[in-house]
């Protein structure tokens, strides 16, 4: 594996944001592996289902900012060459039209088929093929590469979004892409082609060495974070925004006497890249493996790296001892083998070389990666800190429901309110599960161990309790779609992100909740799946088990029928408040 020499632009600050477009709308789509994507293309498909100023409302999104699965569905939409929506999304199908025949129908480009391609069983083979059982066994190093193969494999390369090989052999060990990704071929021509002297690579590189972001599809901004201390679970947490033209960070983390601050990006060919020198804007470096779609997306999902290759260590553990490379084959050495694999979990995290922009005393180092969403799980936080949008749809597609009763009081705020997900309170400055029946602010007295949440809050303290009030009333005890409007939010100054005098937004957010209208609008067509859905999701094993909610970990393989019960769900969400956000949309 050879080294090639390049030069990058470097973007200061906050100098690599979205471009700006008038419309300045944005849609936020959040973590939660299968769930998320399912929700997330459902709300695409009603996006697109809505006619808006000669297009669609799909049309009128500028910027897409995502978080673990949503950035599965995100990256794909926004770079594959499928041209086709009505195959690469579906098509929307309203509930009267839904029956047991259909709702598993999607279309064969479909991206809803990525879910199906996640079996553990799928993912354990896929990885054995790719880097070996053995060698995960025998070379804790090699075992960072488990989840981006997976993503890459079997999310991406289904898509075309992923040509890559294997190369190296033992500690080396790791998948090489044959891509880098960027805005477009112009912008590529124009912004990194022809940058460089003597010496370096980039008038070498074509149209042929890089995915684009597709003509008249969103912005996409993908969220992941750097771990200060990729070594322990509860470590400070720095936000990375990935996008077709930078990949960086701006802000600060420190823990114990260790800090890192970094305050920009650099062009997305160059992240990960070894930094040899700079000058002014532009950097020297040097690149042995290309930074592709493959590595931000898992970065971003980074949370399945534990819960997947917990499985597939141990898988290796087992491996190694059927072919007596362990020291004994007896019970007691498998108990002792698997707990020293899992004494070393760090060793799973998605780790890369990383050079901070805009400091004095640059230097390349190890550096870990968490799921975006292990700080802020809504994408709202890349949103405000790469874009400028100013009318924001925020899709959370939860995994815990909103309560049933308002019985949870709320610091600050006069009324009662229901319990709702931990990664809403954050937002607004509060723990993310309630004190002893009281949601709290952080404050000094807050567990060590929640302290790097406080670094989530973009929005004043007193608009929590009025949201989750308000997400509760359009509910109407699990019957309507959880959507509420918030006007002229004053988006806080946060450090942790570069985020500094961003103004006011107006939020749409729309809550993954269950809506037994929609079932009742399917039982005049299909008794049976209105029945099958509304009974199906407390039985174990039923296709609807926990729908609309679906475990992010337990149900990451969802089929085809969840998915598009799920899709058509959200599709037919997006279509009953589609006057709201074309009222947003037009102010």
């Amino acid at each position: 594996m050879s080294q090639k020499k390049y030069t990058a632009q470097v973007y200061k600050a906050n100098n690599w944001n979205a471009p700006t477009n008038e419309s300045n709308n944005g849609l936020c789509l959040s973590g939660g592996g299968s769930r998320a994507l399912s929700a997330g293309l459902g709300q695409l498909i009603g996006l697109k289902s809505i006619n808006h100023s000669g297009g669609s409302l799909l049309d009128s999104i500028d910027c897409i900012s995502s978080v673990s699965g949503g950035t599965w569905l995100t990256s794909i939409y926004s770079f594959s060459e499928n041209q086709n929506l009505d195959d690469l999304l579906g098509t929307y199908s309203p509930p009267n039209t839904l029956a047991e025949n259909n709702i598993g129908d999607l279309s064969g480009g479909s991206i809803g088929h990525a879910p199906s391609q996640l079996s553990y069983t799928g993912m354990l083979d896929v990885v054995h093929k790719k880097i070996g059982l053995r060698n995960i066994y025998k070379y804790p190093e090699v075992r960072k590469w488990i989840w981006p193969v997976i993503v890459g494999e079997l999310v991406l390369k289904p898509y075309n979004l992923y040509q890559g090989v294997m190369e190296g052999s033992g500690t080396s060990l790791m998948p090489m892409p044959k891509r880098f990704f960027s805005l477009s071929e112009p912008y590529m021509e124009q912004h990194i082609k022809s940058l460089g002297g003597s010496g370096t690579n980039n008038k070498d590189l074509s149209k042929e060495d890089f995915y684009f972001r597709q003509v008249g599809r969103a912005f996409p901004i993908m969220n992941t974070n750097i771990k200060l201390d990729y070594q322990q679970s509860n470590s400070p947490l720095l936000p990375v925004q990935g996008t077709p033209i930078a990949v960086g960070a701006t802000g600060t983390i420190q823990n114990k006497g260790e800090s890192l601050t970094t305050d920009g990006g650099v062009e997305s060919f160059a992240f990960t890249s070894s930094w040899q020198s700079q000058s002014s804007d532009e950097v020297t470096v040097n690149i042995e493996r290309r930074y592709s779609l493959i590595d931000i997306v898992s970065c971003s999902s980074a949370f399945f790296a534990q819960i997947v290759g917990e499985k597939v260590t141990t898988a290796a553990a087992i491996y190694s001892m059927a072919l007596g490379e362990s020291n004994d084959s007896n019970e007691s050495s498998f108990k002792d083998t698997e707990e020293g694999v899992r004494k070393n979990l760090s060793s799973l995290v998605p780790q890369y070389n990383f050079w901070p922009v805009g400091v004095t005393n640059t230097k390349n180092q190890n550096t870990g990666f968490a799921d975006g969403g292990n700080l802020d799980n809504t994408g709202l936080l890349g949103m405000l800190a790469r874009s400028k949008t100013t009318q924001i749809v925020v899709c959370y597609n939860a995994e815990t429901p909103l309560g049933k009763e308002e019985d949870i009081s709320v610091e600050g705020y006069a009324e009662t309110v229901a319990t709702i997900s931990t990664d809403i309170p954050i937002l607004f400055g509060y723990q993310p599960k309630p004190v002893n029946g009281t949601y709290v602010k952080f404050s000094d007295s807050t567990p060590s161990d929640l302290d790097y949440l406080k670094a989530a809050q973009v929005f004043d303290s007193s608009e929590f309790g009025p949201l989750v009030k308000s997400l509760f009333e359009a509910s109407n005890g699990q019957k309507s779609p959880t959507v509420a409007s918030t006007k002229k939010l004053n988006v806080c100054d946060n450090a942790f992100a570069g985020i500094c005098d961003r103004g006011n937004v107006d939020v749409l957010w729309i809550y993954n909740n269950y809506a037994s209208d929609w079932v009742n609008e399917i039982k005049n067509n299909s008794w049976e799946l209105a029945y099958n859905i509304k009974a199906g999701r407390y039985i174990p094993g039923s296709d609807f088990y926990n729908f609309p909610n679906y475990s992010t970990g337990l149900q990451i393989n969802l089929n085809a029928t969840q998915v598009n019960a799920l899709a058509q769900f959200q599709a037919w969400v997006i279509n009953q408040v589609s006057d709201q956000i074309l009222e947003m949309f037009t102010e």
